[in-house]
């Protein structure tokens, strides 16, 4: 199939994608209560499921230096 312009098709093709994109915006701005719970208990399962940051390990091991005796 070879497309050929035609400037009426192509305008309302635009316009009512535009309103589709609109629409599905709105949904989810209407819907962002719905999962905003779901979405932080997936952010902290997947903290929970990553090793410890390598600082926080080393923050852990300066603090027991701290205490010994020189």
């Amino acid at each position: 199939m070879i497309y050929t312009p035609d400037t009426d098709v192509d305008r309302q093709l635009l316009g009512q994608s535009r309103e589709l994109v609109r629409e599905g915006m709105a949904l989810l701005r209407s819907t962002d209560h719905l999962v905003s719970g779901l979405r932080l208990r997936d952010e902290l399962a997947q903290d929970r499921r990553k090793p410890p940051h390598r600082d926080s390990q080393m923050a852990g091991r300066a603090r027991s230096f701290e205490g010994t005796p020189d």
